[in-house]
Parts: structure tokens; sequence; C-alpha cells
């Protein structure tokens, strides 16, 4: 192992922007375990006294000291994450835009890209790549979760230690991202059902029979797989996943087992189902 100076300006003490930058990827590596909270869980089994050892011992509340980790980097999946809504008023919510910004430009940008299209420097190094939240809507409770609690399986971390109103400013800028098509979809109700049936046949062991991400198999992937009534991709998008599907994912091309007409009757449905799910009539 070489020393490597020139990611230091003269002190160990003083790292360069690369050394930091070096330093977040290598403590990205291995999240999965750290996501699902195994180390966390064996420590507490390991280290922990019983409740008869603690009673013996007269320290009731002993506690053991949690590993050393970067909050950022702490993982766990959390259901308290608190729903980030939008400001209502139309100044607040160009403020919290405007703020969201330069917060996104500062912890964001390096793998997400200055434009949040997923082409950040660091996203040639990561699998599978960062998320292009231009090519997505996302509903407020999908961007709160991914915010508090990372995304398993991915290089994408909890951001929990930043305030709620930072945080609240990432959600309103990541939905200035996403432009709206010109028109909204057109297609009859004989596609979709077209679409709901390739989608039974093909994509519901994973994603769910309502298109949830809550399929049979969906607990054994990370990432989990979509849940389409948080999520509503592009049509664009859509496509390019059911072409090429998605790298470093379970998530595979259907090029070759569906033709051209079933793909865009599949693309079709699942755009249709964003939104809660006893708000959608084709469930």
């Amino acid at each position: 192992m070489p020393p490597y100076p020139w990611l230091f300006d003269g002190s160990p003490s003083q790292p360069t922007q690369q050394g930091l930058d070096l330093l977040a990827y290598i403590l990205s590596l291995g999240r999965a375990r750290q996501l699902s909270g195994f180390d966390r869980q064996t420590l507490a089994a390991s280290v922990l006294p019983g409740k008869s050892d603690m009673a013996m011992a007269g320290e009731p509340s002993a506690r053991a000291t949690p590993p050393a980790v970067p909050i950022a980097m702490m993982g766990g999946y959390s259901l308290s994450a608190p729903l980030l809504h939008l400001a209502s008023d139309p100044d607040d919510l160009q403020e919290e835009v405007s703020r969201g910004g330069t917060i996104f430009a500062a912890n964001c940008a390096s793998c997400h890209g200055s434009a949040g299209k997923g082409d950040g420097k660091a996203s040639v190094s990561l699998l599978p790549k960062p998320a292009d939240l231009t090519a997505a809507r996302f509903s407020d409770e999908r961007l709160s979760s991914v915010l508090w609690n990372g995304v398993a399986g991915s290089s994408m971390p909890p951001w929990r230690q930043l305030p709620t109103e930072d945080l609240r400013a990432l959600v309103a800028y990541i939905h200035n991202l996403h432009v709206p098509g010109a028109a909204p979809s057109t297609q009859d109700v004989k596609t979709l059902d077209e679409g709901k049936s390739l989608f039974a046949a093909n994509c519901a062991s994973c994603h769910g029979d309502t298109g949830a991400g809550d399929g049979p198999a969906a607990g054994a992937l990370a990432p989990s797989p979509t849940n389409f009534h948080l999520k509503k991709p592009t049509q664009g998008r859509a496509w390019d996943v059911l072409e090429n599907g998605v790298p470093g994912t379970a998530m595979p091309p259907w090029q070759s087992q569906l033709s051209a007409d079933q793909r865009r009757a599949l693309v079709e449905f699942v755009r249709s189902l964003y939104g809660p799910p006893q708000e959608n009539s084709r469930q």
C-alpha cells in the first residue's frame, strides 16, 4: 500500500476534495450489509447484557456504544420517515426550490449530476447508476422515504442527518427537475387492458399485482422493484427500461420477449398506476 500525499494539503488532517471523495466512496462499500442492520443487530446481541445480568449489575439502563459510522452512512429502514409536503404558498415554494438547489449542488450533484440527470462525476463507478431525477415524477412519500432511508442495494445513503426543512427543500427542488410532457396520454381502454394482462403475466411476481413493488419475489431483491403508485416514469424512460433493463438490479430487458406493441401497452399501463391505489380504477 503506497502513500498518496497528493490527496492531502501537507497534513493527514487536511485532505483535499479528491481525498474526501475517495473516502466517501470507500465508506459506501458494503452498504447492503449496513442497510440490512445486520452489524448493529449482531453488536446488540453480543455486547448488550441480558435483563437478568443488567439487574445483577445494578445497571438497568446500560447500553452498548454504537459503532462510529458517519450518520449519513447509517442504514436500516425506518418507518418513522417524515412525510415532506411542499409549501402551499407560491412564494414559499419558490424559496424552497432555490434553497433545495443549493443543498442539491453540495450533497447530490456528485452522483446525480448538476441537472439531476444521473450523470455526476461519481456515476461512472456506480452500479446501479444514480437515478435520473428528470425522467420520472415522484410522489412526496417516495422522495421522503428515499431521503430518510436511502435505497438498499444502491449507493444512495440516507440523509436523515439534514434538518427537516432542508429535506423538504430537496423534495421541492427534485419536483422542479421533472418537466411534464406536452400532453397527457390518451391511450384507449383496449391498450390499457392489454398492458394489464401483460403486466400480470410478466411483471407482477416482482412489482406486485397492483404495481406497488410488493410481488412475492420483491423481498429478496435490492434495490426493491419500483412501486408505480409512487413513481411515474416518462414514456421515454419506461421504454428504455423495457428495452435495456436496469443494470445492477433484477430488472431484465424485455426486448426479445415482448413485441414493440406489447412494450408500448406496458408503458402506458405502468404510467397509469401513479397515485394512491384506491383512487386508481384500473387495479
